[in-house]
């Protein structure tokens, strides 16, 4: 039969040149994104690099840490300097009212010493020559090697002008071998507003025996004001 009756469709073939599947483009949008991230970083490099803060070397960081830790060191001495300063304050505070307070009895306490005073110098008895000043009182007593003195001389009139003299002590008595003889002592100043107060001990000769003392009180240009005589005791 002859081949023209009949109508035959063309087969598609493939060329040897061209793929056989069709590859698929990237979406747009996601090029914009992946180019804005990219222009985003570089920008936020370049602008950290040249206007930015610059990153630390490890020396850096190093000699940062080391001054921040001495910082720290200094700190905490001047804090403790401070509380130091804070509590010796409370403590200087503290003594202070006990000064105080320990001031102010003291005080009181010589107010009624002084009161004391003077009802025991009125008490005490005038010396029996008269005179404006006196010996009013005096006691010796025999120790070793010397003679234990006390000796109270007194004004009777009160002035702004104070006496200036001395006191001189005449010792009688004999040695063992029956010897009598005197030792004078050596003057001692008088500073006399009310009333002075001497005492001491005064060196005697080896086996000198006192029986006597006589007491002189001596203005500035050595005139006598004053004499007493008193018994050793002892």
């Amino acid at each position: 039969m002859g081949m023209f009756g009949r109508s035959q469709r063309s087969v598609f073939k493939p060329s040897v040149y061209q793929p056989g599947k069709r590859q698929r483009r990237m979406p747009r949008w996601l090029v914009l994104l992946l180019v804005g991230i990219g222009l985003g970083a570089g920008g936020v490099l370049f602008l950290q690099t040249n206007y930015g803060p610059q990153r630390l070397t490890v020396e850096q960081s190093e000699q940062l840490h080391t001054e921040l830790s001495a910082s720290n060191v200094e700190r905490q001495r001047l804090q403790a300097q401070l509380d130091e300063a804070i509590t010796q304050r409370d403590n200087n505070k503290s003594t202070h009212e006990t000064l105080t307070t320990d001031l102010g009895k003291a005080k009181s306490r010589i107010e009624e010493l002084n009161q004391e005073l003077v009802l025991f110098q009125d008490a005490m008895p005038p010396d029996p020559r008269g005179g404006d000043i006196g010996v009013r009182a005096a006691s010796f007593r025999k120790q070793p090697g010397g003679l234990a003195y006390q000796i109270l001389v007194m004004r009777e009139n009160v002035t702004d002008n104070t006496f200036k003299g001395k006191v001189e002590l005449d010792i009688d008595g004999t040695y063992s071998n029956g010897r009598r003889d005197r030792v004078k002592s050596d003057p001692m100043p008088l500073n006399l507003s009310r009333y002075d107060h001497a005492q001491g001990v005064m060196p005697l000769p080896d086996n000198y025996n006192a029986r006597t003392v006589t007491i002189r009180v001596l203005d500035a240009q050595d005139k006598q004001v004053a004499i007493r005589i008193y018994n050793v005791r002892g």
